[in-house]
Order: C-alpha cells, then structure tokens, then sequence
C-alpha cells in the first residue's frame, strides 16, 4: 500500500516537470519568436544601412527561426534551446555594449521602446529556455 502511494506521488511529481518542462520550451520559442520579429522590424525600418550593425540583425532574426524549428523536433529541443540561449545571451550583450563604448561603429543613442521590447524578450528566453533545460537534464537524470 504504501510503496503504490509513493509510485503514485512520484508520478504526479514527473507529470508536472513534464508539464512545465514543456510550457518552458513554448515560452521560449515564442519569446525567441518575438526577438527574432523585432530585430527583423528594425532592420528593415532603422538598421538595413549601417554597416555590420544591420546584417547582425538579420543574422539574429534567421538564427532564431532556426533556433525555433530545431525545437519542433524531440531529437534536437536541447541543443536548438541551448542555441537560443546562446543567441539572446549575445544579442542582451551586445545592446549592453552599444550603449557603452558602442559595436562595430554603433552606438545606441536613446532607449526606444523597440529596445525595451528586444531587452524583455532576450531575457526572457534566456530564463525560460535555461529553465526548461534544466528540467529536461533533471528527466534524463530521473530516467536513467
């Protein structure tokens, strides 16, 4: 009786990993999805003419959508979701540096709300894409 009660708590206890396991991958796609979105907006409204600065943009935007897509795939989720770490730890550095002693010639003048919008998102798929790698070597451990 009590071994089955104990089965059944430790069952509930992986549903919910599980659960939020995934829900933090989502939200990691998603929050690289709308990081990807802004800096495609802003190389095409502000940064499609400045030198280096524009094509990193654009090189953020495509390394997102693949970031995103190699999530889709149960073989590749943590290695695209490391990548999406890698990706906005980079970019979140980067706009810290431009607004320092600037990057490649660029120095961030103001704060927008366009760079409001690219800080929350880089961050936020930072924590939730960390987080849900985190659970998931927690699985692995749990599984072997």
């Amino acid at each position: 009786m009590a071994t089955s009660t104990i089965a059944r708590r430790r069952s509930r206890r992986t549903l919910a990993v599980d659960t939020i396991e995934a829900a933090a991958y989502a939200a990691g796609a998603l929050l690289l999805a709308a990081e990807g979105a802004v800096h495609a907006e802003q190389f095409v409204s502000a940064f499609n003419s400045v030198a280096w600065i524009g094509p990193l943009f654009l090189a953020n935007a495509a390394a997102c959508v693949v970031a995103i897509a190699g999530m889709g795939f149960a073989r590749t989720r943590r290695i695209a979701a490391l990548g999406g770490v890698v990706i906005s730890t980079v970019a979140l550095l980067s706009l810290v540096v431009s607004y320092g002693m600037g990057l490649f010639g660029w120095q961030e003048g103001s704060f927008r709300p366009e760079v409001a919008i690219a800080a929350f998102t880089e961050a936020g798929a930072v924590i939730a894409l960390s987080t849900a790698l985190a659970l998931s070597n927690a699985s692995a451990y749990r599984a072997s």
